[in-house]
């Protein structure tokens, strides 16, 4: 068995069954985003009341997770929708994430990104709020 197949196989038996679920709903929310997000604009799409609990280590597995279901699909997954399936996740869990959306500037032109924190902590991605400017901050 090769080398990437043996540390796929030892993380997927790592996971519990609400990890499982966790992916399960993931795979089959970033599709919906996915095509959510090319009918209908950003500002309009749901918009879900804040979880209450900040639980900055819950929202990182869920991030972990809902990267691994990206990986999983047919279709690249943006981080716009990346960002859509965590917020959406963790407060249908009762956990406080916002979405943003920031811009950056450099010899190449101007990129976007989109990351998910929690009270003011970004989610799985070191450096990013130093690197973009935050033009958007919603509850999507």
């Amino acid at each position: 068995m090769s080398t990437w197949l043996t540390d796929k196989a030892r993380l997927a038996r790592g996971l519990s069954a609400a990890d499982w679920l966790v992916l399960a709903e993931a795979w089959w929310t970033l599709p919906a985003y996915w095509l959510a997000l090319r009918w209908v604009s950003y500002d309009r799409l749901g918009r879900e009341p804040d979880g209450g609990k900040v639980d900055l280590p819950a929202v990182e597995r869920l991030h972990r997770l809902v990267t691994w279901a990206s990986r999983l699909q047919l279709l690249p997954m943006t981080c716009l929708v990346r960002a859509c399936t965590l917020r959406r996740t963790a407060a249908r869990r009762g956990l406080q994430a916002q979405v943003r959306i920031g811009a950056a500037r450099n010899v190449e032109g101007i990129h976007a990104h989109a990351w998910v924190e929690v009270d003011g902590q970004v989610v799985g991605e070191d450096g990013v709020a130093g690197q973009f400017k935050v033009l958007k901050s919603s509850q999507v």
